[in-house]
């Protein structure tokens, strides 16, 4: 079973990827974790609905020009079966701007393995209600891990 085992780890190496290039604003870093395919998909957290290779490079980069962020993981939900991997995540979304907090989001990745390497297919990205927000603040306070 080793040879899953890193399968699977390298699912996350891509989802690592993907957080650096969105902070480095890099979209052709970002597009090129995405699979190869017209039915690739991103609804952001603004609710925008992006289908399409074209359609996602575009979104992106006009959010790489307004407003470049960061995205820290809170808590991740891993899901896997051969051939995809999909993740659930609690992200604080951080603004470059110094007026702007973190915006708390639950993040949905799901990527699968096509020619030997992991891309992303989908992403659907959704703004954390205030209370859900303040319960995941509240357990990595008290040290329990988020959503424990």
């Amino acid at each position: 079973m080793p040879r899953f085992a890193r399968l699977f780890e390298a699912a996350a190496d891509t989802l690592n990827a993907y957080y650096q290039a969105v902070s480095e604003g890099n979209i052709d870093s970002v597009m090129a974790l995405w699979i190869d395919e017209d039915f690739a998909s991103f609804i952001c957290p603004d609710g925008a609905h992006l289908s399409g290779l074209d359609s996602i490079r575009a979104g992106l980069s006009v959010q790489f020009e307004n407003r470049p962020c960061t995205v820290e993981p809170l808590d991740i939900r891993v899901y896997d079966s051969l051939g995809t991997v999909v993740y659930a995540i609690a992200e604080a979304h951080q603004s470059a701007e110094p007026d702007h907090g973190p915006m708390m989001v639950f993040s949905t990745y799901v990527m699968v393995h096509e020619r030997g390497e992991w891309r992303i297919a989908h992403i659907h990205a959704s703004p954390m209600p205030a209370d859900a927000a303040g319960q995941v603040a509240a357990k990595m306070r008290r040290g329990q891990g988020p959503l424990h």
